[in-house]
């Protein structure tokens, strides 16, 4: 009976065992296609959910501005410096002192009894078992403590993250310069588009009932078979180059919808201006070189990423160091056998990991190559920037060329075809003459726009790569209307300023021996790290090399 109900009591015990590991078990849960379908329609009005429809055509600083109010790779960027920024304001709570209140209730299901022995003869004493504290009892203590070396390093981390979030408005900076690029050339191959669909359109409804026309002739023989398949071969050849016209031109318009944030397919009006100056480039390259140095964010960004990789060096021999604890507690115990229940008590501890002893070189070494290698990044990189600066220039001197040809042309086509029309001759020739002519001068005003955004794309690739911003970065916090005012205003007087040296970033090799006006912690530290390649590091090494030959 007793074996009996031990097996049932094993038995009860297991399957309650596996009941909790079944319910502890994680399974795998896929998405269903009906929340995958509420998502994506969430998200699609997301996306367009603050964008106003344009209520007039756009400008090109009305582009612009949107853009730069409603991308979201831009939005995206700011919200990753808004994240860093805010990681900055919880690193200054890593300084402050770690303060901790704790309140509680402490029972027992018996007394605290204890015996004690007689320290002389070692044998228990005679006396009865003792109590001295209450079987239930409150308690409660709020305390203080401060760790010095972890102060140091919280330190040095805040400098850190700080240069990071530097670092992620440098990015917002450059996705800021790279998006006015590519929404340059989208609004001019846009224009494009507008302008040439209605004599594209004609174009092609000419062609091809000349076409029609011809096999009509032919079928009847009334021409000779040769001569109708020339003639048919000819305009055959010229819808294929209009339908090659209406296919680079097709895509523009969602191009440019994709950068200003509308939905695909949207129908964009632009305002096209009536004449299409190119920039002036009047800076020398030299200055360009200068400008470049100072503004461009990559370098910003990899001289910031030197600050860090020098902190980690400053981190590092922060922790071999000896830790000292500060503490201070206020302390609270209903036990009705203390004399005082309430009372203070406060400590000082030091620490060392004598392992950091035998580590230390590594470590030190360790973080004296990540700065080699931020030198070597910087240096690289400053060749790059130069040979950008370089190409930008000869790109925009290029593409200014052939603009300008390209304007010769298609005046001379225009004319050309202006000619044929006014012949008004209705034969095959002359229909065939009039849309070759048509043709001609349509391939050459898509040519004339597309150089000119070739010419928009190299003035604003110049202008990133000197790192010069189109706007000020906070105001494109304004409403819309201000902000194209304020484009509008840019474009029209100049995109270029001069460098400002005070804002130029981080420092460069060139003022590494300044006063950087970082505290006295820096320098502290400073100090620090002369005293240990000094003296310890030699010590660190023996000590190193010791544990090494015992091993």
């Amino acid at each position: 009976m007793w074996g009996f109900g031990g097996d049932r009591r094993r038995l009860a015990m297991s399957v309650s065992l596996v009941a909790l590991l079944s319910a502890c078990a994680v399974k795998p849960e896929p998405l269903q296609p009906a929340d995958l379908a509420r998502q994506a329609a969430e998200d699609r009005q997301a996306m367009f959910a603050t964008e106003p429809a344009p209520a007039a055509p756009l400008t090109m600083a009305d582009a612009i501005a949107r853009a730069l109010k409603y991308n979201l790779d831009k939005r995206a960027k700011m919200m990753e410096e808004a994240l860093a920024l805010g990681q900055t304001d919880l690193d200054k709570f890593e300084l402050l002192p770690h303060v901790a209140a704790q309140a509680g209730y402490a029972g027992r299901n018996v007394p605290y009894i204890a015996r004690s022995t007689d320290v002389v003869t070692g044998l228990p004493s005679n006396a009865n078992p003792t109590v001295s504290q209450d079987r239930d009892r409150r308690v409660g203590d709020l305390s203080i403590s401060w760790n010095i070396l972890d102060f140091g390093v919280s330190y040095y981390t805040a400098h850190q993250d700080a240069d990071r979030a530097l670092i992620a408005g440098e990015r917002r900076r450059k996705t800021v310069n790279i998006l006015v690029q590519e929404v340059r050339y989208a609004f001019w191959r846009a224009a494009a588009y507008q302008v040439l669909k209605p004599s594209v359109e004609r174009a092609v409804t000419e062609a091809r009932e000349a076409l029609e026309t011809s096999r009509t002739v032919e079928q009847e023989n009334l021409k000779a078979p040769a001569e109708a398949l020339r003639y048919q071969k000819t305009l055959l050849e010229t819808l294929r180059q209009l339908t090659s016209i209406e296919e680079e031109l097709s895509t523009a318009q969602i191009q440019l919808a994709a950068l200003i944030n509308l939905p695909p397919g949207s129908e964009i009006t632009l305002a096209v201006p009536d004449q299409m100056p190119t920039p002036q480039v009047t800076m020398p390259i030299e200055k360009m070189e200068e400008v470049a140095f100072l503004n461009n964010p990559d370098l910003h960004e990899q001289a910031y990423l030197a600050r860090i990789a020098v902190d980690d060096t400053r981190k590092a021999i922060l922790r071999i160091l000896p830790g000292i604890s500060l503490s201070a507690s206020g302390r609270y115990d209903s036990n009705s056998y203390l004399v005082d229940k309430r009372w203070y008590e406060t400590g000082a501890m030091m620490s060392w990991n004598l392992i950091n002893l035998v580590s230390a070189p590594a470590q030190i070494d360790f973080a004296e190559t990540n700065e080699e290698v931020a030198q070597a990044r910087r240096l690289a990189l400053r060749m790059a920037v130069l040979a950008q600066v370089h190409l930008a220039e000869r790109q925009f001197h290029n593409a200014e060329s052939q603009y300008h040809q390209a304007g010769d042309l298609w005046v001379v086509d225009s004319k050309l075809a202006k000619l044929s029309k006014d012949r008004a001759s209705n034969d095959a020739q002359g229909v065939l003459e009039r849309v070759w002519n048509d043709t001609s001068a349509i391939t050459s005003h898509l040519r004339l726009f597309q150089t000119y955004a070739q010419v928009q794309d190299a003035y604003a690739k110049i202008l990133s790569t000197l790192g010069e911003d189109v706007i000020p970065p906070e105001t494109t916090n304004g409403d819309l209307s201000s902000l194209s005012q304020a484009i509008s205003s840019r474009l029209e007087n100049g995109d270029g300023h001069k460098p400002d040296p005070a804002a130029a970033g981080p420092q460069t090799d060139q003022d590494a021996g300044k006063e950087d006006g970082r505290g006295v912690g820096d320098r502290s530290v400073d100090y620090l790290e002369h005293l240990y390649r000094a003296y310890l590091r030699p010590l660190f090494s023996a000590v190193s090399d010791t544990s090494r030959g015992a091993a």
